[in-house]
């Protein structure tokens, strides 16, 4: 094989999207300041020789149109959201100057309805995910009827169903999935707790990784153990599936950020992580 037509990197490069914003009256829950929290949406668009790949999609199309039938009564009238449709996915992908038909690979963290609302805009592209994930959201109680809007991904046609029971070591995680069509220069990290499939994203850069942590926490502030954020972690506790499980992951992801400095470390809904990409 000539050396020249050898490619070192099959990452191009990384957009940071701003995929939703939603500003209820309750900032100290997300350990904000003030009155109304700012709760963003921070999806990844990764542009690599196998097509585009999105990771999380944040709000979709259907979600501003249709907020009160998609997403039901009570998150239309309390959840504040921005109705932008700018802020999704596809528009952004487009501004960009890509085709939505170029999103091969979407992976998702997890399936709330925050993060999987883009799903339905891309019918040909194929989801990756935990199947504990997938299957969780099937059940019915009382948090997964809060967290989960079933129309967003039910007639999705492609997944690529990905299995807990299996995987490698990455630094301090463990049954770590690799993607071979990706050379396993992207991986889902499990980080479980938040859902019963929540997982992480790591993509590999020429300086290191950048480790996109979905909701396993809220605020950057969380990385330093040492920042007791009460109301923030009550929060969390609530919106947890499994409580311990969400401990064990906030554990070991600030463990890796005070051994590992070149993984950048971000979260879904931190506006002061988004930021930093987009200024």
């Amino acid at each position: 094989m000539n050396v020249s037509q050898v490619k070192f990197y099959m990452i191009y490069n990384i957009y940071h999207l701003h995929c939703g914003t939603m500003c209820p009256v309750c900032a100290p829950l997300f350990g904000q300041r003030g009155l109304k929290a700012n709760i963003i949406c921070h999806c990844l668009l990764v542009e690599t020789d196998r097509g585009l790949v999105l990771i999380d999609t944040g709000l979709g199309i259907q979600d501003y149109l249709h907020t009160k039938k998609r997403l039901g009564a009570v998150l239309n009238r309390f959840g504040a959201i921005k109705s932008d449709l700018t802020l999704t996915a596809i528009a952004q992908i487009q501004q960009l100057g890509f085709k939505p038909s170029d999103v091969k690979h979407i992976l998702v963290s997890h399936l709330d309805f925050d993060h999987a609302g883009g799903i339905s805009d891309f019918p040909n592209a194929t989801i990756h995910i935990l199947s504990n994930e997938f299957n969780a959201a099937q059940k019915i109680s009382a948090l997964n009827k809060l967290r989960y809007r079933p129309k967003q991904f039910k007639n999705h046609r492609y997944w690529n169903f990905l299995e807990l029971e299996k995987g490698e070591n990455w630094f301090n995680f463990s049954r770590v999935q690799g993607l071979n069509i990706f050379a396993d220069e992207i991986l889902l990290i499990p980080l479980l707790g938040h859902t019963e499939g929540h997982c992480g994203i790591a993509i590999k850069r020429e300086n290191g990784w950048l480790f996109f942590c979905g909701d396993a926490y809220y605020s950057h502030l969380e990385l330093d153990p040492s920042n007791k954020l009460p109301i923030l972690e009550r929060t969390e506790k609530i919106l947890a599936a499994n409580n311990s499980q969400r401990m064990k992951s906030l554990a070991d992801i600030q463990a890796l950020a005070a051994n590992q400095s070149n993984i950048e470390i971000i979260c879904a809904h931190d506006p002061k992580d988004l930021s930093r990409f987009l200024t």
